[in-house]
């Protein structure tokens, strides 16, 4: 008995490693889901730490201070002189959050903790951004210095103690998270002009003392709802399309369904099925609504064909989707398939179908006589590429054949 129980207990350990391997091959398709939460809860509130940070010098302007514990920032414009400007350089890496992320506050803080010469109490420091692409900020010197705005994004004036400092940067990130390849990272300076001796010297905090004073930059944001249709679809008059629609991202539930299918008629239906009597291209409009009021709407077209005299056949599911024991889990480009999986069919002509048969790479496995024609694939299988098969026959012997090339594991 002990034995028994060992051999199942390694048994299921293996089946665990072979699903844990199939998923990790697709986890930039469910990256966001894990990393933002579910559509239940949809504001958030995220930290994120410089990638790179570092000052540049004016008086030494081949001089790398990458790895220095402080960040410095001094005006260029001294007694009758200048040459004497430092300036921060610092960047993160919000690429976690959608581009769709509706930023409600972004707020940039560095630690304020000394000051060399001069008090520089009520100083303005600006933000400003870098333009120049493709910037390592470890190798950046004074005479390396990538360019950046003359517009400030964003100020702030230094206090007359020390502590924390903080600039609002909201329009900023909405902007690079709408177009990522604008961030290139900040420069922070004090632009009015000193004109006296003994120029502020302003000192930060880095991200090299790894303590609870390094820089960070909190992001508030609202992820808004994001639906799809799961098109576009394409079939011939008379057989019916699956339409099933789709809750990406966002949203509270309860959620209503509204289709619109292009032709006067609509459906209330989350999963629907319709059949268009007329070939021709009609543009279908789903519009969801969540528990608190907040609709979103996405278009795609369907694509209705004559029937000719020969069966008119289609698989209806899978189709373009992640399944788990025949859930859709998320829309793909593919059929990923983990566990049994519900195989249907649609088939059509002017003469009784007599029969639709399912192969599975090229091998028989059901046939079936009667509408809805579907088979149930519950074999187990190693992780592969497989080929479904599905072959209608009516009453004058004419067929139809239909092929979906589907990835599965158990």
């Amino acid at each position: 008995m002990e034995k028994k129980d060992t051999y199942r207990k390694k048994k299921r350990i293996r089946s665990a490693v072979i699903i844990l391997l199939a998923l990790s091959m697709y986890l930039p398709f469910i990256a966001i889901a894990s990393a933002l939460g579910s559509p239940e809860a949809n504001e958030y509130t995220s930290l994120f730490y410089p990638t790179q940070d570092t000052f540049i010098d004016h008086t030494t302007p081949t001089h790398k201070y990458y790895n220095e514990t402080m960040l410095q920032i001094s005006n260029g414009f001294g007694n009758n002189s200048t040459g004497w400007e430092r300036d921060t350089l610092i960047s993160f890496d919000v690429s976690i959050l959608p581009t769709y992320a509706q930023v409600s506050t972004a707020t940039l803080y560095l630690y304020y903790y000394d000051y060399d010469t001069t008090d520089p109490f009520n100083r303005i420091l600006s933000v400003h951004q870098i333009t120049q692409t493709g910037i390592n900020l470890s190798n950046v010197t004074w005479n390396t210095r990538p360019t950046s705005t003359q517009h400030n994004i964003s100020y702030a004036r230094i206090p007359a103690t020390f502590g924390w400092i903080s600039w609002n940067v909201t329009s900023e990130l909405q902007r690079i998270i709408n177009n990522p390849t604008m961030n290139q990272g900040w420069q922070i300076s004090d632009k009015n002009p000193w004109r006296h001796p003994d120029i502020p010297i302003i000192k930060f905090k880095s991200n090299e003392t790894q303590t609870v004073y390094k820089p960070y930059l909190e992001i508030s944001y609202t992820i808004p709802l994001i639906v799809s249709t799961n098109g576009p679809y394409e079939t011939y008059c008379n057989i019916p399309l699956e339409f099933n629609g789709t809750i990406i991202d966002g949203g509270t539930p309860p959620y209503s369904w509204h289709w619109d299918f292009g032709d006067s008629v609509i459906s209330s239906e989350k999963t629907t099925y319709y059949a268009y009597t007329k070939a021709g291209t009609y543009t279908i409009l789903l519009t969801v609504s969540d528990s608190t009021g907040t609709s979103a709407t996405a278009t795609t077209t369907a694509t209705i064909k004559e029937n000719l005299t020969e069966p008119q056949l289609s698989i209806q599911h899978p189709k373009n989707g992640f399944y788990i024991n025949n859930k859709k889990i998320m829309p793909l480009q593919r059929q990923i398939i983990i566990g049994p999986i519900e195989i249907i069919a649609n088939a059509a002509s002017n003469h009784p179908i007599i029969k639709v048969k399912f192969l599975i790479d090229n091998t028989l496995q059901a046939t079936d006589t009667e509408a809805p024609y579907q088979f149930s694939w519950n074999q187990k299988t190693c992780w592969g590429k497989h080929t479904i098969k599905v072959i209608a026959v009516d009453s004058t012997d004419a067929s139809a054949v239909e092929e979906l090339t589907v990835w599965k594991i158990l």
